[in-house]
């Protein structure tokens, strides 16, 4: 880490003074290539031989892509390119690379332009410690999570059927239906967490794919899907004229919004209950807020809002039951798209809470 920080912006002239490091570099553990601004192989230490299985004489002069590399999205590739080429800034991520017998592996590569005295670009460092072992491990509990929750939702939906079945059928005394309807909240308690824990046990495949849609048209969908799930709240819709065009992952960024408006829905005032979701931008970003009538979020409760497991202590006056996992999500989806969510409880008009969703317009294409 220490040289990866020296060199991140050494100057053109000063290239031949870092020939003298070529002993450091060898010596260390991790894959080092120095590039010219094509990408062709100008120096590799002796990890590179080690890691891909291509010999140092069959490497030098030669790109990356048609040795080990160009596994990954086109997208990857370009963001890669246009950070270290035209930003000129370094660039951190995640690669899968395949060695010259065609095994695969993985490595976290960082990559740091080296400039000329009038800040041209002239060659690339190029530190690639392999992460594997890493990626195995997520893989497996990513795995793991994905089956174990398809395994428990299967007799849980058959166990919820069968009590909707005998709550259908009457015939249950006073006693009957309210030992059969705890275990029927149970049972909906466990089936949201199994739900929950599959969105989290994809958060290992949440780069793909991408897809351009239109936000607002996207938010309306979910609108008139809440509207029919819970007719006696009223749902309101703003937006500025024009298209809202949005290039990122089309499933994340529906969870985001399908929790947030579910959650205005479910807290909003049971008598006459308003959701109002407005959509504008700034110039920089994106802005949608969701705002309902109901429940405040009390003060004592506020720092652990998206947390784990977190209910706030009046929530069970709008929701009887939940996982204590739908805000937690929500952050986690915002912040891995690049936005930021805030709130705001009691808002200025009176009760209930207004949740911001910032998405800055750099995602747009």
């Amino acid at each position: 880490m220490g040289i990866r920080k020296q060199f991140a912006y050494l100057s053109y002239k000063d290239f031949e003074k870092m020939r003298s490091l070529k002993s450091a570099f060898d010596a260390l553990g991790d894959h080092v290539i120095i590039t010219d601004k094509e990408a062709n192989i100008l120096y590799a230490n002796k990890a590179v031989e080690q890691m891909t299985g291509f010999p140092l004489e069959e490497v030098i002069g030669k790109n990356p892509g048609d040795l080990w590399g160009g596994r990954m999205p086109q997208e990857f590739y370009e963001k890669m390119w246009h950070t270290i080429k035209i930003e000129k800034k370094p660039f951190v991520g995640e690669v899968r690379n395949v060695r010259k017998n065609g095994k695969e592996y993985w490595q976290e590569l960082h990559i740091s332009p080296v400039l000329n005295e009038k800040e041209e670009v002239q060659f690339f460092i190029g530190i690639e410690p392999n992460i594997t072992d890493r990626k195995e491990k997520e893989r497996f509990r990513e795995e793991f999570t994905s089956i174990l929750a398809h395994q428990l939702r299967n007799p849980l939906s058959t166990t919820k059927w069968t009590l909707e079945l005998l709550f259908t059928k009457g015939g249950l005394t006073e006693d009957q239906h309210q030992v059969l309807y705890d275990i029927y909240k149970n049972n909906q308690l466990l089936m949201d967490l199994v739900g929950d824990l599959l969105i989290i046990s994809r958060a290992g495949e949440m780069k793909a794919p991408m897809e351009k849609l239109d936000l607002a048209s996207e938010i309306e969908v979910l609108i008139e899907q809440f509207q029919k799930a819970y007719p006696r709240v009223t749902f309101s819709f703003e937006k500025e004229k024009g298209e809202f065009p949005l290039y990122t992952n089309k499933s994340l960024i529906s969870q985001v919004f399908l929790n947030l408006i579910s959650n205005a829905a479910q807290y909003a005032d049971k008598a006459k209950g308003e959701v109002k979701v407005v959509l504008w931008h700034n110039g920089e970003a994106y802005l949608v807020s969701i705002e309902n009538n109901g429940l405040i979020i009390l003060p004592e409760d506020q720092p652990g809002i998206f947390t784990k497991f977190f209910r706030g202590s009046n929530a069970k006056q709008g929701k009887e039951i939940g996982t204590g996992l739908g805000l937690f999500i929500t952050k986690l989806l915002c912040d891995h798209l690049g936005g930021k969510i805030s709130f705001q409880s009691p808002r200025k008009e009176g009760d209930g809470a207004i949740f911001f969703v910032r998405i800055p317009l750099g995602q747009t294409s």
